[in-house]
């Protein structure tokens, strides 16, 4: 990733954190695939905005961005509230039935 996608990532990411709180971030984390899950709902809506405008207008691109920034808060407010991931690289494996 190159360091201009990092830098933009990162400063839309401290945007965002400073408009939710981390215990409103481990809200939306505990409703994690329920009807009323809010990371769901924000990644439809930058992904939804993305096909909508198209990567060819600057506003799309924005959007996919948004997207992808929103995926790593999730991501980081996962491992903040249950612990790491496996090592990089790790195929995820078989979802075994309980």
């Amino acid at each position: 990733m190159s360091a201009r996608v990092r830098s933009w990532l990162a400063r839309k990411w401290e945007y965002q954190r400073g408009k939710f709180s981390p215990e409103v971030e481990r809200e939306w984390t505990r409703s994690f695939g329920a009807a009323e899950d809010r990371w769901k709902t924000a990644l439809d809506m930058y992904y939804g905005r993305a096909v909508t405008l198209g990567l060819d207008n600057p506003l799309g691109r924005q959007a996919l961005a948004k997207f992808v920034a929103t995926g790593v808060g999730l991501v980081e407010a996962v491992i903040r509230d249950h612990g790491p991931l496996p090592v990089a690289g790790n195929p995820s494996g078989p979802v075994e039935e309980q």
